[in-house]
């Protein structure tokens, strides 16, 4: 399987953060991958991103908002998040900022 990544993140001028996570897989896991096993794959791809959505929400880089309708009395919420396109991540990278 694939460990518990690591996540961190750097403040830019762009304004946002980047959060990058690394994890180390195992050799099964590695070959499955590269033999294009589409569980492997996937579930390596899950995990990266639920562990991602975690540590955003515990490092409070997701905002939730909520605004009540007093006709109603519901409540409707939101979450945001500020991303980057993939062509402005390449900026960071052709500058080495991604580590």
């Amino acid at each position: 399987m694939i460990s518990d990544p690591q996540f961190t993140s750097w403040e830019y001028s762009i304004g946002g953060k980047m959060v990058v996570g690394r994890a180390e897989m195992s050799d099964d896991y590695r070959r499955m991958m590269e033999d294009g096993d589409e569980y492997a794959i996937k579930s390596v791809k899950e995990k990266l991103v639920r562990d991602m959505v975690s540590f955003m929400i515990e490092n409070r880089l997701v905002e939730f908002t909520h605004q009540d309708d007093p006709i109603t009395f519901s409540r409707k919420i939101a979450v945001r998040a500020y991303l980057a396109p993939n062509d402005q991540v390449k900026i960071l990278r052709l500058a080495n900022k991604i580590v």
